[in-house]
């Protein structure tokens, strides 16, 4: 109704213009040269309004026609957007069918269809990697990286294909610029973790790692692969300081203030580890700037009265007696060692050279039968301890950081073969056998 009224009302404004128009008196004439023109002045109003629309006309009829090319050209495009988003959509479907032949001839034409399109660059690049084809999926996944907006894309591609190529120093730069195109993604940090530990890049991964890692172990590896001895004596400090009880650490802190020629702080640190665990390489560590055999007892002696009770004590005790000769002290040592619990293969043993020993200075028949007696003791005492994985149990020569059969990091602790071996903190990060270090 509204309109209509609006129709009518138009209508009535329109006529009473033509109306007036009409009406109006006058006269409007023109000469050009020897021609003359007149007529009235409704007539003259009527040709300039028919001019003006003849003239629109024209020029909207030549405005369409010089359009026309672009809007055939905008209309072709939107055609292989549709047709390219449906390519990628297919695509997406065959990947996920796991039909790599189908996604393959998907992404082929949703690239032809959409050459700059991030979405069709990936889904080839996937589709490629899927077919088998890594060069050709590198080829995407570089032209993702290029681009500011699926940069992070490309880098996450790159950084799969150099993992399955096992280029561990080249998926660690990838990783880091991934982190810096898309800062704070967890499972990126954890995966930077892993591959610092997988290249040795100890203080990177220590710096990656959360505060449930095994940080006194990272650190202490950390501090043995720095050059810089600044550096190396920091990253053994906070290793000590992470936990005084574990040997390595405390031997790494130690070498360095010694080597800065500190001798009573590397001592005082052994002592301090001493009494957390006593471990048979602080000693060999205290004892060796000792040349003297006598020099070496008494700071035995030293060490020992850190942590008196321990049967680690009284063995360290009972091999310099026996290197100073002082045979009856080793004998007792030896002794306390077994009764304090260390009733071992390498305590017998001991005892075994103290008879010996004992015999060769005269001891007669009765210290050959002692030595004869405490190597058959040897047989079906405990196994000595040694270092052991948690993880996987295999036995090492010595400690390492990370394990050589099983790849977990900070499992490897120093025990025998009765007892489970634990470490106070969980694996940071576990590596396949073949990753590791």
């Amino acid at each position: 109704m509204r309109r209509v009224i609006g129709f009518l009302l138009l209508a009535i404004i329109l006529v009473g213009i033509a109306f007036g128009l009409g009406t109006l008196p006058g006269e409007i004439s023109a000469t050009i040269g020897t021609y003359s023109f007149a007529a009235s002045v409704p007539i003259v109003i009527l040709a300039a309004v028919i001019l003006f629309v003849v003239l629109y006309a024209v020029i909207r009829l030549l405005g369409a026609i010089f359009a026309a090319p672009g809007r055939f050209g905008r209309g072709r495009h939107q055609r292989q957007v549709r047709q390219g988003d449906r390519a990628v959509t297919r695509a997406f479907a065959a990947l996920a069918a796991a039909d790599p032949k189908a996604a393959k001839r998907e992404a082929d034409r949703a690239r032809r269809l959409l050459p700059q399109s991030p979405m069709a660059l990936l889904i080839s690049a996937e589709a490629a990697r899927l077919s088998g084809k890594p060069e050709e999926a590198e080829a995407s996944y570089r032209r993702l990286a290029e681009q500011s907006d699926s940069a992070f894309l490309g880098l996450r591609g790159l950084l799969r294909q150099a993992l399955d190529a096992g280029d561990w120093t080249l998926a660690a730069d990838f990783a880091r610029r991934a982190e810096l195109a898309h800062p704070g993604a967890p499972w990126l940090r954890a995966e930077r973790a892993r591959l610092a530990l997988r290249t040795g890049a100890w203080a990177e991964a220590l710096a990656l790692s959360g505060p449930e890692a095994p940080r006194a172990v990272m650190a202490t590896a950390a501090a043995d692969a720095a050059d810089d001895p600044a550096q190396a004596l920091r990253l053994a400090r906070d290793a000590f300081a992470a936990d005084p009880g574990l040997a390595p650490a405390a031997i790494a802190y130690a070498r360095r203030l010694r080597d800065r020629g500190e001798q009573r702080k590397a001592d005082a640190v052994i002592e301090k580890a001493w009494t957390r665990g006593p471990h048979p390489d602080l000693a060999r560590f205290y004892l060796d700037r000792e040349s003297d055999v006598m020099a070496r007892l008494k700071a035995a002696d030293r060490l020992a009265k850190c942590n008196p009770e321990h049967g680690e004590s009284h063995l360290i005790m009972a091999r310099t007696a026996l290197a100073a000769k002082l045979t009856g002290q080793a004998r007792q040592e030896a002794q306390a060692a077994i009764a304090a619990g260390l009733d071992q293969r390498r305590v017998w043993v001991l005892r075994a050279d103290i008879e010996e020993a004992d015999a060769a200075a005269g001891g007669g028949e009765a210290a050959t039968f002692a030595a004869h007696e405490a190597l058959r003791r040897s047989q079906t005492a405990e196994p000595d301890p040694r270092w052991r994985c948690a993880a996987c149990s295999a036995e090492q020569m010595e400690w390492h950081p990370s394990c050589p059969v099983c790849g977990t990091v900070g499992q490897v602790a120093w025990t025998n073969a009765t007892a489970p071996a634990t470490r106070a903190n969980p694996p940071v990060i576990t590596l396949l056998p073949s990753e590791a270090p």
